[in-house]
């Protein structure tokens, strides 16, 4: 079973490795992972930069509707970097750790779901 990124350039060298997000040549802005155009600048100039793990929880919700890969309930949210963008991403809950707006998070890269013979590997973020 080979292992596969949730997209492609989503990481740095190793699928196990950090986010791959960017900044803009033109204007300096850092920009989220799969970008290819500056949203400040419209430049196309970007270098990219690994990111870190961790991150502030900025909103939530829980999904009570199975989803194509993950079963309800579940939640999902955005997390703020430091870096000043906000990602979209599945959550995981800690026993005794419930989510709350500006709580420090941290990434986990994993499998999330099995296509046909290859695990599709991407990220997720849990409570500190």
């Amino acid at each position: 079973m080979a292992k596969v990124p949730l997209r492609e350039n989503l990481f740095t060298e190793r699928i196990d490795g950090n986010l791959m997000g960017y900044k803009c040549k033109s204007c300096h802005h850092m920009l989220p992972p799969l970008t290819i155009t500056c949203q400040y600048c419209f430049s196309n100039d970007l270098e990219p930069i690994p990111l870190g793990k961790r991150g502030k929880l900025f909103a939530f919700t829980t999904n009570f509707l199975n989803s194509a890969h993950f079963q309800a309930p579940f939640s999902t949210g955005y997390v703020e970097f430091p870096e000043g963008f906000k990602l979209f991403s599945v959550l995981e809950k800690i026993e005794g750790k419930p989510f709350e707006i500006g709580m420090e998070m941290e990434m986990l890269i994993q499998k999330l779901w099995d296509k046909g013979e290859d695990e599709v590997i991407g990220y997720k973020f849990r409570p500190v």
